[in-house]
């Protein structure tokens, strides 16, 4: 197996596991850890299990972007540099004909939730919460303004991103974010039964939908939205908001992005 710095990877029981390894700051994506997200996507693409689970460490599924290293950005070049990488792993989310499972723990929140737009079935755990808080930081949502749309709606997806505002996993269900609410301490169990159906089925058929399904979630301006993303990310409000959200965090020890 890969031994990679952010995330743990395995493939066992056909079935592949790409978890998120940063704990300590709730599995917060570095531009290394986006990377090694893609390079893990791209393994389970080639290898020989039929279905992939993502997840994290602790209590967090991703708290997004980490702020701290966004807020050091000086140029728009610095800026598109950390930024370009997103498109990698969301252009091999949008081609990938194997099943995606989201198992999320606790917090999911900016580009932690983004992802789950790319699942096609989240399982979740009480205590889960989800966000879309960018703009209390100045910056936009790339994957919401983009595929998030198709899987959610405008209006779900503009009242999210518009308030920044959290929301608890009963709503998430209800919105059509999540499908399986479960006690924190059965998530796996949940997710196995689940991956069990689905290695009981014929492969043809589940990859010929995910084929369909991936051309449904429709890309629009992906690329576009990632560089607005990398402009918003140098400008002085961001910047001050930015800042005042890394003064809090350490006054406070909570992250959230």
């Amino acid at each position: 197996m890969p031994a990679f710095k952010n995330i743990i990877y395995t493939e066992e029981d056909n079935i592949t596991w790409i978890q998120f390894n940063r704990p300590n700051k709730l599995n917060a994506f570095t531009r290394e850890m986006w990377e090694e997200l893609y390079q893990s996507l791209e393994l389970a693409k080639g290898n020989k299990t039929t279905l992939v689970v993502v997840t994290g460490t602790g209590k967090a599924f991703s708290a997004g972007d980490d702020i701290p290293s966004m807020y050091k950005f000086k140029t728009k070049e610095e800026s598109l540099n950390f930024f370009s990488i997103l498109e990698k792993p969301f252009e091999s989310l949008l081609d990938f004909e194997k099943p995606l499972i989201g198992m999320v723990n606790g917090l999911a929140y900016g580009g932690g939730c983004e992802l789950l737009f790319f699942m096609d079935i989240i399982v979740a755990g009480k205590d889960s919460k989800f966000a879309l808080p960018e703009t209390k930081l100045g910056l936009i949502p790339p994957g919401a303004l983009s595929v998030g749309y198709n899987v959610l709606g405008i209006k779900q997806i503009n009242r999210l991103a518009l308030t920044g505002e959290a929301i608890d996993v009963y709503e998430a269900q209800r919105i059509g974010l999540v499908d399986y609410i479960v006690e924190p301490d059965k998530l796996k169990d949940k997710t196995l039964e689940i991956t069990r159906k689905i290695l009981s089925n014929s492969k043809q058929p589940m990859q010929f939908i995910k084929r369909l399904s991936n051309k449904r979630r429709i890309k629009v301006e992906l690329a576009n939205m990632i560089e607005k993303l990398a402009a918003f990310s140098i400008e002085e409000e961001s910047k001050q908001r930015m800042g005042a959200f890394i003064n809090k965090k350490n006054e406070t020890s909570d992250i959230f992005c």
